[in-house]
């Protein structure tokens, strides 16, 4: 695990640091924080079983319930950390995220009462969650902000490559910089990485260096991640990718913005699935400065070798849907 502090943050392993840091204040310094981790995604999907299949089977996830065209899945533990909805085309339902506790929901419900923000529900709209609020970002995203999951799942899936928690979304937006200042604004998120002067940015809520990603360009789901122990286990997921007709579309490689080891792969749907491990931990928010990194050095992409691959990769991803969100709790 590569940790992070004074001056900027050690990379550990052997990673240079690649960044200057940076000198100006920090827009969230002094903001309580209301959420405590990254919860799961709600994906739209064409074809239910086949997505829940290629779950089990190469993520190494398990169903927990079904219910009206609504499938949960887990990595274990939990009731649920990716769940699944019938639709005719693939999109990004919603993006859950999990509150420190009942005082920060209700705090959230003043914030969003202040700023005017449409709120689309105010009861759980899932089943294993006792209370939760959904409300729509500036780009149209649909976050939902919870407590109370229901962990009453083994933690051994038996299946595929099992990944040790959900680790993050990296959302698609017109402009990252107001989704950014949304987040920051109402949920306390604070910055750990910008590329491109804005272009590509990366959240944190917790010692993750980054739980939210956001990066310019259309509307919806880039790709959605999920953390494993080490580079071997994402060696293994190479090799179950190819009993099962996939492929690595990049990876095995490191970030540098991140640090991360990462793999991307194509799920079903038409969605990107990041694996990753060795991800930074910002444990000193005193000293933590956020990085800055020119589009141009591309290493913030991968540190070992080619940089970003093309169009196959970038045109990737879940749009946002043209109607609401489907999710009903039963």
């Amino acid at each position: 695990m590569v940790q992070a502090g004074f001056p900027r943050r050690s990379h550990g392993s052997g990673l240079p640091r690649q960044c200057r840091e940076d000198p100006r204040p920090r827009a969230c310094e002094g903001r309580s924080v209301m959420i405590k981790a990254i919860g799961h995604v709600g994906l739209r999907v064409p074809d239910l079983d086949r997505s829940v299949q290629w779950a089990t089977t190469v993520m190494g996830l398990r169903e927990v319930e079904r219910t009206d065209g609504t499938v949960y899945m887990t990595h274990g533990g939990v009731h649920h950390s990716l769940l699944y909805v019938q639709a005719g085309q693939a999109a990004l339902d919603h993006v859950a995220l999990e509150a420190q506790d009942e005082r920060a929901l209700h705090q959230l419900r003043e914030r969003l009462a202040r700023d005017g923000v449409e709120v689309l529900s105010e009861r759980p709209e899932e089943l294993g969650i006792e209370q939760a609020i959904r409300f729509r970002g500036p780009e149209g995203h649909v976050f939902e902000v919870f407590c109370g999951m229901a962990a009453d799942q083994p933690r051994h899936t038996g299946r595929g490559v099992q990944p040790r928690k959900f680790g993050h979304p990296m959302l698609k937006c017109k402009d990252p910089a107001e989704t950014r200042q949304f987040l920051e604004r109402l949920l306390g998120f604070r910055l750990s990485d910008d590329v491109g002067d804005g272009t590509l940015l990366f959240l944190r809520c917790n010692p993750d260096h980054h739980g939210i990603g956001i990066t310019k360009g259309g509307e919806g789901l880039h790709h959605y991640a999920w953390e494993v122990d080490s580079l071997a286990i994402l060696g293994q997921l190479g090799d179950v990718l190819e009993k099962n007709g996939g492929r690595f579309l990049w990876g095995p490689g490191r970030h540098g913005a991140g640090g991360n080891l990462f793999t991307y792969h194509l799920d079903p749907a038409g969605c990107v699935v990041e694996y990753y491990a060795d991800l930074i931990r910002v444990y000193d928010e005193a000293s933590y400065r956020p990085g800055r990194w020119a589009m141009s050095d591309y290493r913030f992409a991968n540190l070992w070798g080619p940089g970003i691959p093309g169009h196959e990769f970038f045109d990737a991803g879940a749009p946002l849907p043209r109607t609401g969100t489907t999710t009903r709790r039963q």
